[in-house]
């Protein structure tokens, strides 16, 4: 049994951190006050944009996840479906709703009352509240119940431009960042700042990017192989295997180094890209393959390889006449002019090896000389 003995002052919010994050703002940069808010917070909700995208919903599983590893309290919650290449993360700790620890509130009229002491006790599963009056009894209709504000400490905002494309959950919520730090990250350039430290970097590529500078700085030995998997994830996705104008030695550095770090690279590929990512080089898919016995020609060969084959014939046609000038040949020699039907001939009936520069005798084709 706890007994709590009450005076003038009734206020037994005893759940309720009110946490004062001392900084000077003038004195830090955005990414030093994000990384002390970090560190200092206890409970800390993550939330992205409306429809996330690959990058945005990598981003929030790998600061949930960093989180944890500081031994911090997180909630994670996109209402939106998750796009199908996020299956390369564990999302199964991303909520669908809000259901973070909330107060609930029992809330007594004391117009007729004076309280003297109130206490409770725990018993099998079930909790008893005595309140005890000091004068005056209560009444039924004198007690009501509600819910207080969710116990978080700290919001983190990823990807997201302006306060009305943040997740849905805000619209059912209207008062739900009231009294927090709210930290904006982005790399848009057109981000309308609506945050208390906002962190934009319109140079970053992505904000999983972003977050690999942030992580690094909270603590050494932060991005394991799952988190450095879900930042490469995203620096991939916003960069289209760093084929995009935005893509800078910056980013392909960071994907280096987590590539490095143990990021599951050609995981990452085959979940971005599915059947269009390579999956084995030229060489291996001919091997396995057995060639056709081509009909012509110049159908079974790649039109780049029928031209080096014209190319071929011509320079064959091109030097027989040349040596037929140089060399006066005998009389029991055929004439030049048969040599040149002779090559020609010869070249229709012969095959060009793509890769080796040379003919092959085409197998049981009748010599026209003959």
């Amino acid at each position: 049994m706890r007994e709590v003995f009450l005076g003038t002052d009734i206020h037994t919010n005893s759940t309720k951190r009110d946490h004062t994050f001392i900084m000077q703002s003038n004195e830090l940069t955005p990414k030093q006050q994000t990384v002390e808010l970090l560190k200092q917070a206890e409970s800390v909700l993550i939330v992205t944009g409306r429809q996330p995208t690959v990058d945005q919903v990598v981003s929030v599983v790998a600061l949930q996840s960093a989180l944890a590893k500081l031994g911090k309290k997180s909630q994670a919650v996109i209402s939106d479906n998750l796009p199908p290449a996020t299956q390369v993360v564990d999302t199964s700790r991303i909520s669908r709703d809000l259901d973070g620890v909330r107060d609930f509130v029992v809330s007594l009229d004391l117009a007729h009352v004076e309280v003297d002491k109130l206490k409770y006790d725990v018993i099998d599963n079930r909790l008893d509240i005595t309140i005890t009056p000091h004068s005056g009894n209560f009444k039924e209709e004198d007690a009501r119940f509600g819910y207080g504000a969710y116990q978080f400490d700290l919001v983190v905002v990823i990807g997201v431009p302006s306060i009305l494309k943040i997740d849905g959950l805000l619209e059912q919520n209207p008062t739900l960042f009231d009294g927090l730090h709210l930290i904006n990250l982005d790399y848009h350039r057109i981000n309308e700042q609506y945050g208390s430290v906002n962190l934009i970097d319109s140079a970053a590529t992505s904000t999983s990017e972003m977050l690999m500078s942030i992580m690094e700085a909270l603590s050494q030995g932060m991005i394991d192989e799952e988190i450095g998997t879900a930042l490469l994830t995203g620096i991939m996705s916003a960069t289209n295997r760093f084929t995009t104008a935005s893509t800078t030695p910056k980013a392909l550095t960071m994907a280096a180094q987590l590539m490095s770090g143990g990021a599951r690279q050609q995981t990452v590929v085959r979940a971005l890209y599915g059947d269009s990512a390579p999956r084995q080089s030229a060489p291996a898919q001919r091997a396995e393959s057995k060639p056709e016995a081509p009909q012509k020609l110049a159908d079974a060969l790649p039109q780049e390889t029928v031209a080096q084959l014209q190319q071929a014939a011509e320079a064959l046609q091109s030097q027989a006449p040349q040596e037929a000038e140089i060399t006066e040949l005998p009389a029991d020699q055929t004439p030049p002019q048969t040599i040149a039907q002779d090559v020609q001939l010869r070249a229709d009936t012969m095959s060009f090896t793509p890769g080796t520069g040379s003919f092959l005798a085409t197998p049981q084709a009748p010599s026209r000389l003959q």
